[in-house]
């Protein structure tokens, strides 16, 4: 088993079955108003692909029907969302293993971002069964994502399936939920992002891999990243040198560069946040063309989009 700072970066090809799913299977799906199981499933409306509620307490949610698991649905899904509590996350992952479901995203919290050797050795136990199964893992402690081109809202985000489908080709990759679904939420107001994605702890994918799959998308014209930290610098210099070469800018901006920050960052996704100094200097090297404004963030993305090279 590689270490998880070893291996490549994954591609888009590798990602093709979470990024762009035919089937999406919702584990935890409920009938109860605001539940993430419901908000998944009303954020899955739009999409034209196939959804299955699995859940063995019913028989339909919604106008859907629910089936008793995953190993009773019609074909392997593409993309398992994992809407259940921690406690189940580990058996509903080797199901979706055993199902050969092509990619999961696991909402749950309570892994690495606790300080504790346990939740960091059960993140790392989630990472070994997708990394075995070939099954790309977003997650855990994440809001998942959105391809808005397909109105798959694989998340749990409020209301997706009412945003304005201006498909665009900006694509926000973040660590943070919260802060990146802000950013997401300038679909209201026009701005074509195409995606959105949230990376959590990153067990398995993390930003690196976002950032390279994003730049092998040809629909994809600007990326913006909302960085908190990584283990490893060698994906994201990865990264930098495949959006260099498909002529993919990559605007950062840098969370947790005070002390505070860091510490905040640590205890949101577990991330090592790190000198300032030095992610500088990574940036630098890879490309990436830094910001030091949260509100800039965008409107850099959007002015590179359409600018083109100069």
């Amino acid at each position: 088993m590689l270490a998880p700072d070893s291996r490549a970066a994954y591609t888009r090809a590798d990602l093709a079955r979470l990024i762009a799913p035919r089937s999406v299977a919702v584990v935890g799906a409920s009938p109860r108003a605001g539940s993430f199981g419901m908000r998944t499933l009303e954020n899955l409306a739009p999409y034209g692909g196939a959804v299955y509620p699995v859940n063995a307490k019913y028989e339909r949610v919604g106008e859907r029907t629910c089936y008793a698991s995953l190993a009773a649905l019609p074909q392997p899904p593409d993309c398992v969302v994992l809407v259940v509590p921690r406690e189940g996350v580990e058996a509903a992952l080797e199901e979706a293993a055993a199902a050969r479901a092509g990619s999961v995203i696991v909402y749950a919290s309570g892994y690495g971002e606790m300080a504790r050797d346990d939740a960091g050795r059960a993140q790392r136990r989630l990472a070994e069964i997708a990394r075995a199964a070939k099954m790309p893992m977003l997650g855990p402690n994440c809001m998942g994502l959105v391809n808005h081109a397909l109105g798959a809202g694989m998340s749990f985000i409020p209301e997706y399936a009412r945003a304005p489908r201006h498909e665009g080709s900006l694509a926000v990759v973040s660590q943070s939920g919260a802060l990146g679904y802000a950013l997401a939420q300038a679909w209201d107001r026009g701005l074509g992002i195409r995606y959105f994605f949230s990376a959590g702890n990153s067990a398995d994918i993390d930003v690196g891999d976002l950032i390279a799959a994003m730049a092998e998308d040809p629909e994809c014209k600007a990326i913006a990243c909302l960085f908190e930290g990584a283990a490893g610098a060698a994906r994201m210099l990865e990264a930098g040198e495949r959006a260099r070469r498909a002529g993919k800018p990559v605007i950062v901006y840098k969370l947790g560069t005070s002390e505070d920050g860091a510490a905040a960052a640590r205890s949101h996704t577990g991330s090592l946040a790190g000198s300032g100094v030095a992610w500088r200097a990574l940036f630098e090297r890879a490309g990436f063309i830094p910001v030091e404004d949260y509100d800039a963030l965008l409107e850099y993305a959007r002015f590179f989009a359409v600018a083109g090279k100069p």
